[in-house]
């Protein structure tokens, strides 16, 4: 096992009651923990990542919020980036949070959790193997101003390996051996393009037409879980041309709630 692999993603959102179902209906994830009490909130999992789907507080945006690394190693982790990123901030995560033990960030602001299995705050699904199944989250997709610094902090943190394909042109992509990290450069596209950290996520699935269909099924059967149509609001070309620029995804939507993904076939 490599020192560091991707193992989690949070979103915030409005309305958990409808986004929640969007991600088991169309993605297949199942409810992971039950530790987390309250009804209007969750941790899903499509079997290698687990997807929280967290109630926006007072002061928290909404959309993507942070993803995180299961490693073998916390204290080697924290000696790397006190050492090699002294600026960078490191602090607990908090109590009731069943997968981070630390959190801290990239030279972009993109925060990250970090978590050891083996830890005693981990539990629930957070401690088990996973499973394989046909939709499966395979990217994690963060801007930067400088794409190559940025994926020089993971390799030296997490021992994350670049990787050539697809063609990149100035972007960086790296993995961990399963799901890849693409760092994409800002650029003046969009004020969302211009924006350093985290962008989207993105999901392997077996089927791009049997997704479309069950996107539409969706949409048809539980109106209010409906994707949204990226390109459909006023400046909605801007942001399908920031989408394409993803060079893995080659189908983007977004949530119910605005957080935008792609979809990629096997």
């Amino acid at each position: 096992m490599m020192l560091g692999q991707i193992k989690h993603a949070a979103i915030y959102t409005q309305h958990p009651e409808t986004t929640i179902p969007f991600y088991e209906k169309i993605l297949g994830m199942r409810r992971s923990t039950t530790a987390v009490l309250e009804t209007n909130r969750g941790h899903l999992s499509d079997g290698l990542i687990g997807l929280a789907v967290l109630a926006r507080r007072p002061g928290i945006p909404a959309g993507l919020d942070h993803f995180g690394f299961e490693i073998t190693d916390i204290e080697t982790v924290l000696n790397r980036i006190r050492t090699k990123f002294p600026e960078t901030i490191i602090t607990k995560g908090l109590e009731r949070v069943p997968f981070a033990v630390f959190r801290s960030h990239d030279p972009t602001g993109a925060q990250f959790d970090i978590s050891q299995r083996s830890h005693e705050k981990v539990r629930e699904g957070y401690k088990e193997d996973g499973w394989i199944q046909p939709r499966q989250f395979n990217h994690v997709v963060i801007r930067a101003a400088s794409p190559r610094q940025v994926a020089d902090f993971y390799q030296e943190v997490f021992e994350l390996f670049e990787v050539k394909e697809p063609p990149l042109d100035d972007a960086v992509c790296l993995s961990d051996g399963k799901v890849r990290l693409l760092l994409l450069r800002t650029n003046d596209n969009s004020y969302i393009s211009m924006r350093q950290g985290l962008d989207h996520i993105g999901f392997q699935v077996e089927s791009l037409s049997r997704t479309k269909q069950d996107l539409e099924e969706l949409t048809a059967s539980a109106p209010a879980s409906a994707p949204k149509d990226i390109g459909a609001e006023i400046f909605g070309h801007y942001t399908r041309r920031d989408m394409d620029a993803c060079r893995i995804g080659t189908f983007a939507v977004a949530d119910p709630d605005g957080v935008l993904l792609d979809f990629s076939e096997d």
